[in-house]
């Protein structure tokens, strides 16, 4: 399912709807092998639409005294043949000219009302079970409802052209509580439907919550320190979301990104970090993350254009593959002219490769937590970085070492000739003026030396 390809007004149309119960009937009833779906008046049905063996018979209307479909519109009850041919119930020569040997059909309401008739067949004797009856019985309950609003809808505008404008209150209230009762209805619809859409609904709700409401998302800043001067030299922002469900932010942009909204997702988190950049000292840069597709974006680039590109540093982060290459170089070459320096997040754990980091070119290489985590006891992890460290130094990048939570791993690091460090043990992420910028210098470093 593509993102942004859900269509709740398309999905809780009637006809479509229903056709899409008629499709779905035949993949999860097994005995299945042709569907009717009829609505009815008081003397009649209408088969509007239809699936399997009994498609070609979609437009044709019985009445409701004569059939099997209107016994169960009639009672109100789910009617259940086994053998069509042995049952007073039914046209039995009707059956045999559709090719109908068992069937069950299940009556659409809306209360007591009868709305219509899900009709099901299959061409083998005793087809269903009583678990098919089960499962038809609720696709029914669902379709009742469904069908039921998309009328109620009709009447509800109709009314509305009598009332003129402005609408009285009573008349506002009553689309409202439409509204609310078509979206209730649109999930149950889908769950059963699609499944995977209910989750993608909610997923772009909460994000939509956060965009609409831009206080919701703060961000929060790292230290980042050269150690050669022990000092603060850039701070890393990073987002953190002020609304339920509590979860870490890498969670919340991946499911920004399966309902594609990442992109928005991400834009916002860099213009909430520009806002705080006059506070920041002319001397300390400020690192935002970034996807391939922010930096393709024009809107990320006139936002760091408008913030001014000095002392800015883009992190690209690559946690999604990303197709269009070409257009990210070029992306990156035009925001590196303007003055903006680049940083490749995670060496080593993303999609990226050497190969790749040879491409970018990028002015920082920041090493993940995973190679940094107890490099001071394992020689496997210290000559990977010595490694990275030479291969640096060969494309005139500097290496970002994240992650140092020891004194160890800072001594560890610095023996190795890491130009710069970041981690908890020298400033966990904290509000812009936690930060101590006049001293340049967190007061866990002065003893490490």
């Amino acid at each position: 399912m593509a993102p942004g390809s859900i269509d709740t007004d398309e999905v809780l149309d009637p006809r479509s709807l229903l056709q899409r119960v008629a499709d779905q009937v035949l993949e999860v009833v097994d005995g299945a092998g042709g569907v009717l779906v009829g609505l009815c008046d008081e003397s009649s049905v209408t088969f509007i639409t239809g699936s399997g063996f009994l498609k070609a018979h979609i437009g044709t209307e019985i009445q409701v005294g004569s059939s099997l479909a209107g016994l169960a519109i009639m009672t109100r009850n789910v009617v259940r043949c086994d053998d069509t041919s042995n049952d007073d119930r039914v046209d039995a020569e009707a059956c045999r000219r559709l090719g109908v040997v068992s069937s069950v059909c299940v009556p659409l309401l809306r209360g007591q009302e009868a709305l219509g008739v899900l009709a099901v067949s299959a061409q083998s004797l005793a087809a269903f079970n009583d678990h098919d009856v089960a499962l038809l019985s609720k696709l029914a309950d669902f379709l009742g409802v469904a069908v039921g609003l998309a009328g109620d809808l009709g009447r509800v505008q109709n009314d509305l052209l009598l009332f003129g404008h402005p609408l009285p209150d009573a008349a506002v209230e009553q689309l409202e509580a439409h509204e609310r009762a078509r979206v209730d209805a649109s999930r149950f619809v889908m769950n059963v439907l699609r499944p995977e859409a209910v989750y993608w609904m909610e997923s772009r709700t909460r994000v939509q919550a956060v965009l609409d409401n831009p206080e919701l998302l703060a961000v929060v800043f790292q230290p980042i320190v050269e150690l050669s001067s022990n000092a603060i030299v850039a701070v890393e922002a990073l987002a953190r979301f002020r609304t339920e469900p509590a979860r870490s932010p890498d969670l919340w942009f991946a499911e920004a990104e399966e309902a594609g909204l990442g992109l928005e997702l991400e834009l916002l988190a860099v213009a909430n970090a520009l806002v705080a950049r006059r506070l920041i000292p002319d001397d300390v840069a400020l690192t935002v993350n970034v996807g391939p597709a922010s930096i393709a974006s024009p809107r990320l680039s006139q936002m760091l254009r408008a913030a001014g590109n000095a002392g800015l540093v883009v992190e690209l982060t690559e946690h999604t593959k990303f197709d269009d290459y070409e257009g990210l170089l070029q992306a990156l070459g035009a925001l590196r002219e303007s003055g903006v320096q680049l940083s490749v997040d995670d060496a080593g754990a993303g999609f990226s490769g050497l190969s790749h980091i040879l491409k970018l070119s990028p002015d920082f290489i920041k090493l993940d937590r995973e190679l940094i985590k107890g490099v001071d006891t394992d020689p496997v992890r210290r000559a990977l970085t010595a490694s990275l460290v030479g291969f640096a130094a060969g494309t005139k990048a500097k290496i970002i070492a994240e992650g140092i939570e020891t004194a160890d791993e800072l001594h560890a690091v610095r023996a190795l000739g890491v130009d710069y460090v970041q981690g908890y043990y020298l400033g966990r992420p904290m509000p812009l003026g936690d930060l101590d910028f006049e001293r340049h210098r967190p007061a866990e470093l002065a003893t490490v030396r």
